[in-house]
């Protein structure tokens, strides 16, 4: 997206996301989405990656490490994505944040993008070459448009 407005810049002591209406509501349906899905027993395989695996080799302390972590992690993911969807809320096309309700929201988008990148099946190596049965879906336009919110989120606070 060379040449196209940056989503998010840096503005004075904050940031600025530059959001229209539309975009914000399917970012924030994106974002109900992962809050319950983060929690669903049935959504295990979509949301593996939101939940890496610390000791691959040792079964028993993996198991022992997911018990005690998971609900640690799904409750920071949580704020994470109140904090996104109440700045995707503030009335405005260009709205203000500061650098730690952008860190919040860029966590939130990532999470969101590694879901759906899980869903999609899509590796490091689709991001150079995917097929167009791939890259024409729906689905996988959400996918490259969130990682442009978050390549753009990474640059400003960069």
């Amino acid at each position: 997206m060379a040449g196209a407005a940056r989503v998010v810049t840096r503005s004075g002591s904050g940031y600025t996301l530059h959001l229209g209406k539309d975009e914000r509501e399917v970012v924030t349906r994106l974002l109900a989405e992962l809050r319950t899905m983060q929690s669903d027993p049935d959504a295990a395989e979509a949301t593996a990656r939101l939940y890496p695996v610390v000791h691959p080799d040792r079964p028993d302390q993996e198991d022992e490490y997911q018990r005690l972590m998971r609900s640690e992690l799904i409750e920071s993911r949580s704020a994470g994505i109140d904090t996104a969807i109440e700045v995707l809320s503030r009335s405005g096309r260009k709205v203000t944040l500061s650098e730690s309700e952008l860190l919040a929201f860029t966590r939130a988008i990532n999470s969101v993008r590694l879901v759906l990148g899980t869903i999609l099946e899509v590796t490091e190596d689709d991001d150079l070459d995917a097929p167009p049965e791939l890259t024409d879906s729906p689905e996988y336009q959400l996918y490259a448009y969130l990682s442009y919110i978050l390549d753009a989120s990474i640059t400003a606070l960069s």
